[in-house]
């Protein structure tokens, strides 16, 4: 029975040790607990990150992969089968863009307007190698990025 009161002194001397840093505003503590909060954000921020990449994929990628072929038909000289591969994008972008517009966030607006380069550049009429390569470009890049490609 004697251990309790020596214990619960020990205990009063470390609870009155931390409330008086805590009152004094030790600077290491607080810069500790900021380093922590800070990491934390990161986490999260990484975290959340992820998970926008991942609702992102499924409306992005079949965008870049028809991109891709494009712009390898295009590096082939087959402007005529770019033409016919890219065809196809209007009708894909316009299920794609709903999806991707919310989760772009302020990016939305240039991938949108690059979406509209090549809708124009491959309208009506088969365009040259290089406005075809350079509308491809244009909407490649910035969606590359978006996923963190």
């Amino acid at each position: 029975m004697t251990a309790w009161p020596r214990l619960l002194g020990t205990y009063t001397i470390l609870l009155a040790a931390s409330g008086s840093l805590a009152l004094s505003g030790c600077s290491g503590t607080k810069e500790t607990m900021k380093q922590v909060g800070d990491n934390m954000g990161d986490a999260a921020q990484t975290a959340a990150s992820g998970a926008q990449q991942a609702a992102l994929a499924p409306a992005v990628n079949p965008v870049i992969d028809m991109l891709k072929e494009g712009r390898r038909e295009i590096e082939a000289g087959n402007v005529d089968k770019a033409n016919l591969t890219m065809a196809r994008f209007k009708p894909l972008w316009e299920r794609s863009s709903p999806v991707i517009e919310p989760l772009a966030g302020d990016k939305f607006p240039a991938i949108e307007n690059a979406a509209n380069t090549i809708i124009e550049t491959f309208g009506d009429q088969q365009p040259d190698a290089g406005p075809a390569s350079a509308a491809i470009s244009g909407l490649l890049g910035p969606l590359s990025s978006l996923m963190g490609k």
